[in-house]
């Protein structure tokens, strides 16, 4: 009998307990992820900066743009002549100066001229600098900078904004940034002699804001993020390097218990040797009971491979182990492509944890589980399925799972259809009445819960018994089906639009602040009614009427909403039709 062969001590091999050479390469490796997650992160930390200061730029622009878009509209404004506004030299304006009856002198002040001023007031407060600018300036003092001069230039090549941070007087650090100013209608009465057009780029506005609090709460940011980094990165050296340090220690353990095992192993061959000749025996009494075995499962395998259900068996650790043809057929797998992986490689990710929490809690309690379940095919397609989880035990405990599955997604498919005509219009696809007074109900009780307010439209159409009388009842058909697509298009994805029947529809509005909202969707509804209706017999031409009605108001319910739309509706009838009208409240 061979002796039994000598295994190579690991610990004598590294070097009689000394850590490996390769710990340095994992230090290494450490120190490159724990860089990277600190670069990501300072690259973080100053876009964050930048999102600031440039936020701050463009408030500031847009007050002072729209402080010059008023004074342009209204042809610049006159103020008292005096220390702080004398006459503007460089305003070519017959009207820039006035006096008034009583003697009083007043100037006009331009949008350039009352920019400077903002840009002085700015200045005494926070330092914040503003200076208007252009490449070709009337003014010599609206010369740009270079900076402003590069930012101006970058405007004409289509850039809308430049941000940067510079180093300004005493190494002061300054955020920067300029958008550019576009002429407008208003602006040409001053500037069309200088030959641009509405549209033209005419120069810019600059902002200069310190940034000394920015840049400050910036490095103190990235000095807390680099000693974090730091700190989680020593830990985790020294969490490796106390791990390899046992692991040797475990090693040399393991080495004196391997000496003791080889003198029981010399000692056990013998009697190994004995026990084998009894085992023979045993053996060829259990290759009967295999070969009795295997014809057994033969016919077991005849009966999966027949069955028009999925089969799936797993192992205890969820493994798959055996699948049936009807299973490819369902799922799109073959057997070699699902044997030995977990079943979750079939799910759609509809169901979340506690969907399988109960379904191994139920097979734990009563040994099966069954039920409806999403799945996804191979080529990506969901479809639902029937399935029934038992659990095998054997003499030795828990031994597996077999589930069978059946695809039910055609019924599905019929169930949700007959769902969907049971509560919407059959014509139009909209909603119908019942569909509608749910969504009703649910605008009034979002309202009570959440303090908004919500609109109620009746629309009833002007003239459509004359198309059903001039082209037939099927073109009546057709212009309705237009009709429920022209006013899904005047409402949100988030507004209810239904038919209740004949030619009268009724719209929900979620969430609207008031009357201004209401009368601009029912602004749209009207004219668009009113546009012709091209139908393959001919054109035809209707109008619509429509009643309004706010809510929440009072104790009001939904019944109440509906009389009331309801009555501004019939008030829309009976006078000029083809407009609308807000419910009112008669006088006490």
């Amino acid at each position: 009998m061979n002796a039994p062969a000598r295994v190579m001590d690991p610990v004598q091999a590294s070097g009689d307990g000394h850590l490996p050479g390769s710990i340095w390469l994992v230090y290494l490796c450490g120190a490159v992820l724990f860089g990277a997650l600190f670069a990501l992160e300072r690259r973080l930390i100053d876009d964050t900066v930048f999102a600031i200061a440039r936020e701050r730029g463009a408030a500031l622009f847009s007050l002072v743009q729209t402080t010059r878009e008023w004074n342009a509209q209204h042809g610049g404004v006159y103020v008292p002549v005096g220390d702080k506004a004398q006459p503007n030299p460089y305003l070519d304006h017959p009207g820039r100066d006035l006096e008034t009856v009583d003697g009083k002198r007043l100037t006009m002040i331009n949008p350039a001229f009352m920019t400077r001023q903002i840009a002085e007031l700015a200045s005494r407060g926070d330092g914040i600098r503003l200076h208007i600018t252009s490449l070709t300036p009337i003014r010599p003092g609206n010369q740009p900078d270079l900076w402003e001069k590069n930012a101006l230039q970058r405007f004409e090549a289509g850039e809308p904004e430049v941000l940067e941070l510079v180093r300004e007087q005493a190494d002061a650090p300054v955020h920067r940034y300029m958008a550019p100013l576009r002429v407008q209608e208003p602006c040409m009465q001053c500037h069309a002699a200088q030959g641009y057009e509405v549209g033209d780029i005419r120069g810019g506005i600059s902002v200069s804001m310190p940034a000394g609090v920015l840049v400050a709460r910036r490095d103190e940011l990235l000095q807390r993020a680099a000693a974090l980094y730091l700190v989680a990165f020593l830990l985790t050296a020294g969490l490796i390097h106390g791990l390899l340090r046992a692991n040797v220690r475990h090693l040399r353990f393991v080495r004196g218990i391997n000496a003791e095992q080889e003198k029981l192993i010399v000692a056990r061959t013998g009697e190994l040797a004995e026990a084998n000749r009894c085992l023979a025996a045993e053996v060829e009494m259990h290759q009967r009971s295999e070969r009795s075995l295997a014809a057994s499962k033969a016919r077991y395998r005849a009966i999966f491979d027949s069955t028009a259900e999925g089969i799936m068996v797993t192992d205890p650790a969820g493994r798959v182990v055996q699948v049936n043809p009807a299973f490819s057929e369902i799922t799109g797998y073959g057997a070699d492509e699902v044997i030995g992986r977990n079943p979750a490689m079939l799910g759609s990710g509809r169901h979340d944890a506690g969907f399988f929490e109960r379904m191994f809690a139920a097979l734990g309690r009563d040994g099966v589980w069954q039920g409806e379940i999403w799945n996804r095919r191979k080529d990506g397609d969901l479809y639902v399925q029937w399935m029934s989880v038992t659990r095998i035990l054997g003499p030795d405990g828990l031994e597996g799972y077999v589930a069978t599955m059946t695809d039910i997604t055609s019924r599905k498919k019929a169930e949700e259809k007959l769902r969907f005509r049971a509560d919407h219009d059959a014509l139009t696809g909209l909603p119908n009445r019942s569909l509608f007074s749910d969504r009703l109900q649910t605008a009034m009780a979002k309202a009570h819960r959440h303090g908004d307010r919500f609109a109620l439209m009746l629309v009833d159409l002007d003239r459509f018994k004359g198309v059903n009388d001039r082209f037939g009842h099927l073109a009546g058909d057709a212009l309705l089906v237009e009709v429920a697509r022209r006013l899904r298009d005047c409402v949100r994805g988030s507004d209810t639009v239904a038919r209740l029947g004949g030619d009268e529809f009724a719209v929900v509005l979620d969430e609207v602040n008031g009357f201004d909202d209401a009368r601009e969707v029912a602004e749209r509804i009207c004219v668009d009614m009113a546009r012709p209706f091209e139908l393959p017999e001919g054109t035809a031409e209707i109008g619509a009427s429509v009643g309004i009605a706010l809510g929440p108001d009072g104790s009001a319910d939904a019944e109440e909403l509906i009389r009331r739309a309801d009555a501004a509706l019939y008030s829309v009838k009976r006078g000029t039709r083809g407009t609308f009208r807000f419910f009112e409240a008669e006088p006490a």
